[in-house]
């Protein structure tokens, strides 16, 4: 079946700790794929997982938008 995780849901207390567990989980990410993305020889995998790593690097950048936004406005 397609579309279908085992992953058990993270539960948070606010929408603030979700935005920070969200934002740091791209971060990681980030991290994972580059180590990755520098073994690969040069060619269409590392090609592949570079436009990866920029989708992660924007998700980031939305996540901190919205932390920002939300911080300022609490304040």
């Amino acid at each position: 079946m397609t579309g279908v995780s085992n992953e058990v849901p993270n539960h948070v207390n606010s929408y603030i700790v979700g935005l920070q567990k969200a934002f740091q989980g791209e971060l990681s990410a980030v991290e994972k794929y580059r180590k990755i993305w520098f073994g690969l020889p040069y060619g269409i995998y590392k090609d592949t997982l570079y436009g990866i790593i920029l989708d992660e690097q924007k998700y980031a950048a939305k996540y901190n938008n919205l932390l920002l936004q939300n911080l300022a406005a609490n304040q």
